[in-house]
């Protein structure tokens, strides 16, 4: 449908997926992994100040990757985005997502990467320590400089790599968790930011649904 902000007619609309009795509503990323949707909360308190728009999209898809991983697919753990891969699968990095959850809708084939984890801090605190703390007891992906880049979950192969977009967005969300959103104040105090404030606090994607 059409919906108007600030005078400004834009076509939005979403999809649904099954969530136990429920259709969570959604709105696509390009590949459904779980950092297309987060990576804005790095600098964007996107949960506070989009809270009818792109934050609650962000606790959805955070919601719907958790139980596509456990609840549908039956793994231990979760976190399915572009990652560095164990044994040069796919020349060493490749696209991993809820093909569902994408327009293109990348490929799943196990490969869990922490990052995701520490991107999730800010919509699922427990789920994502109780994740992380899952990955070091089941397989040996923590290593002298922290968390390696991913791990097949279903056999345990590692990557063992450290990817500077992947620990640099792991150290930022920590100082964001731990810090009360020290990199998203200061982002947020930027004159142009708070321009852009109004229009992401207006966004409504669901409506009533």
């Amino acid at each position: 449908e059409y919906k108007s902000y600030f005078g400004q007619d834009v076509f939005q609309g979403y999809y649904r997926y099954p969530d136990g009795q429920r259709r969570l509503p959604f709105v696509p990323s390009w590949g459904g992994s779980l950092f297309e949707f987060l990576m804005p909360t790095l600098v964007v308190d996107e949960r506070r100040i989009a809270a009818k728009g792109l934050g609650l999209n962000d606790q959805h898809a955070v919601d719907l990757h958790i139980q596509y991983a456990l609840k549908e697919h039956g793994l231990p753990v979760w976190g399915l985005s572009p990652c560095a891969t164990p044994k040069e699968r796919h020349g060493g990095y490749s696209e991993y997502g809820v093909a569902a959850l994408g327009a293109k809708g990348y490929k799943d084939e196990a490969i869990v990467t922490p990052h995701v984890s520490m991107l999730s801090l800010g919509f699922a605190p427990e789920a994502a320590i109780k994740n992380v703390r899952e990955l070091i007891r089941r397989y040996p992906i923590y290593g002298p400089y922290g968390l390696y880049d991913s791990v097949d979950a279903k056999t345990g192969d590692v990557a063992y790599k450290y990817l500077a977009l992947d620990q640099g967005m792991s150290l930022i969300a920590l100082n964001n968790h731990l810090n009360k959103g020290a990199i998203q104040r200061r982002f947020e105090a930027d004159p142009i930011m708070k321009r852009m404030r109004k229009l992401l606090e207006a966004e409504d994607f669901f409506g009533s649904s």
